[in-house]
């Protein structure tokens, strides 16, 4: 046909001097065209009822959506959704909310725009804000009852899935702080901002000038230090201080809390190798200085792990671990004694576009990863996640979720705290300003109490 010519010059070819190529292409062609009919043939008899046997292979038409609020995880997830492929024909797309954007965001946007996914990995805080009411009732999945307390109840039913324990605090090059010190390091024995002051003073008098890494991003900084404020006034207690907060009936300049937060941050920051310029700071290049032992603390969670370990060599033999980050100098407060680790990542699946057959798909694949062998392998081992489910027994594959996994074991963590989707945004503005001395504390407070009030 006459067409053929200007579709192959337009990708490349030449027909005065690709004449065999000419041919093989219309070959293709008819190749297609002949197994589009048959296709359509077949198609045709069984909508008719010619046929009463099932397409082998029918399973693979199915394909689900997946939003990951995880970039770190992002590689690991399609290889997680690669391998479920392989043994159902399901096909899971890993979308990934693009940097900058927060995940109650990117959820918005796929909603306003009529495609929600089929699951969507979210903050627990944007469940309760923007999801649990799009969100398919789990509240009688067998896992719930494996999940324990992380399962997250809104109204008495379970409307979404706990992805994992994430906890936070101090990670630590035990390798580096020993080489530097000569002796040995014990996390435990530094609970106290007095003792970590201490320590930090030895590692700069021997050699180590700058042992702090704080990243400035503001989900790190207004959500994951800052959410330190509601969590730690008194077990359980967050959501009546945070109502108190709204009613402006915090002195938050005063608070005991607020202030011992601030003094551990101020010791932080006066260590930190990006002092110089502290909002000029690469959360890329961040974990290298922890890896490489020029910094011996950064103040993140066991999900960083992933971004540490790209700049892990072969001849990289240091330990890392995640410690409490002390706060006052009370060593049997429980904040001291206690790890802050939740199920901060959960899953909900839509019911608002989806099918019965993707909801039960998308069931089936979350089943699949409590309770399939493979499944578990790829929580703990490809994702790294450390699970919140009793019955995988498998343990942590990286240090840090090693070091979380002793706390959970323990039932030495504390739950985390709902606060509204702009939090971290907002607050940690007002942080990314006190970090670079661009503010007070006091002016730290009254934006605090300005964003509150806000939310009244």
């Amino acid at each position: 046909p006459s067409c053929l010519g200007p579709a192959l010059i337009g990708r490349g070819f030449s027909p005065r001097n690709n004449t065999n190529l000419i041919k093989k292409e219309v070959m293709t062609m008819l190749k297609r065209i002949l197994a589009v009919t048959l296709s359509a043939a077949m198609i045709g008899a069984v909508l008719t009822g010619c046929s009463n046997d099932k397409e082998p292979g029918a399973e693979s038409k199915m394909k689900l959506t997946f939003l990951n609020s995880k970039g770190e995880i992002q590689d690991g997830l399609e290889a997680v959704a690669k391998e479920y492929k392989k043994k159902t024909g399901v096909d899971i797309e890993i979308l990934v909310a693009p940097a900058g954007t927060s995940p109650s965001e990117r959820f918005s946007q796929l909603y306003n725009s009529g495609t929600p996914p089929t699951m969507s990995m979210l903050d627990t805080t944007d469940v309760v804000d923007i999801g649990w009411d799009k969100a398919v009732d789990l509240t009688g999945e067998k896992w719930v009852a494996d999940a324990g307390n992380q399962a997250y109840r809104i109204n008495d039913k379970v409307y979404s899935f706990p992805m994992g324990v994430e906890g936070r605090g101090l990670i630590y090059n035990k390798t580096a702080i020993e080489k530097t010190l000569g002796k040995t390091f014990d996390p435990k024995e530094y609970n106290t901002m007095d003792k970590l002051k201490a320590l930090l003073e030895e590692l700069k008098s021997k050699g180590m000038a700058t042992p702090v890494v704080i990243s400035k991003e503001d989900w790190s900084l207004g959500s994951h230090y800052f959410g330190y404020l509601y969590i730690t006034q008194s077990e359980g207690a967050s959501a009546a201080y945070i109502d108190k907060m709204k009613k402006g009936e915090i002195d938050l300049k005063n608070d005991k809390r607020f202030n011992q937060l601030l003094d551990t941050f101020d010791l932080l920051r006066s260590y930190n190798i990006n002092g110089k310029a502290p909002l000029d700071a690469k959360y890329e290049v961040d974990p290298s200085y922890v890896v490489d032992g020029e910094a011996a603390f950064w103040f993140n969670g066991n999900w960083a792990w992933p971004n540490m370990k790209e700049f892990i060599t072969a001849d990289n033999k240091n330990e890392f671990g995640l410690m409490i980050l002390p706060l006052g100098n009370d060593a049997s407060d429980f904040v001291n004694t206690k790890m802050l680790g939740t199920a901060s990542k959960q899953i909900i699946i839509d019911k608002t576009k989806t099918s019965e057959e993707e909801q039960k798909a998308a069931k089936d694949f979350l089943n699949w990863l409590v309770y399939d062998e493979a499944g578990q392998k790829g929580m703990v081992e490809t994702l790294q996640l450390v699970p919140a489910f009793s019955n995988i027994k498998l343990e942590p594959t990286d240090p840090l979720g090693k070091a979380l996994k002793v706390y959970v074991d323990e039932g030495k963590t504390s739950p985390d705290c709902i606060v509204p989707a702009d939090h971290w945004s907002k607050v940690g503005a007002a942080m990314q300003q006190y970090l670079a001395g661009k503010s007070t504390r006091e002016q730290l407070a009254a934006k605090v109490l300005e964003y509150w009030k806000s939310k009244a």
